[in-house]
């Protein structure tokens, strides 16, 4: 089913409808053995349906895990060149696209930037980007459940996130300062969105 189908329908039907279709097809299936089998062979064609039904709910769930995976290495890319952009003050046109493409409708929005220490507490070396990706990864379930946005990324030792629907930089500082490594965390001020956070990403890294 799956090599014979465009690699684009897991992109236009969600697992949820696969799901649901494979069961209707399965009940559509068992409901019609009587007729559908050779008399006396019922039971080896309802054992086949089972067979046939597992095969293909591993072969969905691979297919829609490693397009759900290709997705989120292409959003980790693309928020950390937003984070990059925002950094250098690289404002252009197509950090707005960008960061509709990570669906970010946030404002007032608040840089905040603090040391990434490594595994030992020195905060001096720093982490590389890739070993900090557990820790982006938690930082962003941690603002979800706060009902906030953040965009997050590591330029050299430091940890930098973008939080966007506080209108209070210390609290939201505040709320994530326990993750980052020894040393000061700075708040830069409360900005209008996100094209110009640029400014509070300046005044956080001064």
């Amino acid at each position: 089913v799956f090599g014979t189908a465009p690699r684009e329908l897991a992109r236009a039907v969600s697992l949820q409808h696969a799901v649901e279709m494979v069961r209707v097809i399965i009940d559509a299936v068992e409901a019609q053995v009587e007729e559908l089998a050779a008399p006396g062979n019922e039971a080896e064609l309802r054992e086949a349906v089972l067979t046939y039904a597992r095969e293909l709910a591993f072969s969905a769930a691979q297919v829609y895990a490693r397009t759900a995976e290709a997705r989120g290495a292409w959003d980790a890319r693309l928020e950390a060149l937003v984070v990059d952009s925002l950094v250098h003050d690289e404002t252009e046109d197509s950090l707005h696209s960008w960061a509709s493409a990570l669906n970010w409708s946030s404002s007032p929005v608040t840089v905040v930037v603090g040391i990434l220490g490594d595994e030992e507490g020195d905060e001096s070396k720093g982490r590389p980007a890739s070993a900090a990706e557990p820790l982006i990864d938690e930082l962003r379930t941690q603002a979800r459940r706060a009902r906030l946005d953040l965009l997050a990324g590591v330029q050299g030792n430091r940890l930098i996130l973008v939080i966007g629907g506080s209108d209070d930089p210390i609290a939201a500082a505040e709320r994530f300062a326990g993750r980052f490594g020894p040393g000061p965390v700075i708040a830069g001020p409360l900005v209008r969105d996100l094209r110009t956070a640029s400014v509070s990403a300046r005044a956080a890294l001064s």
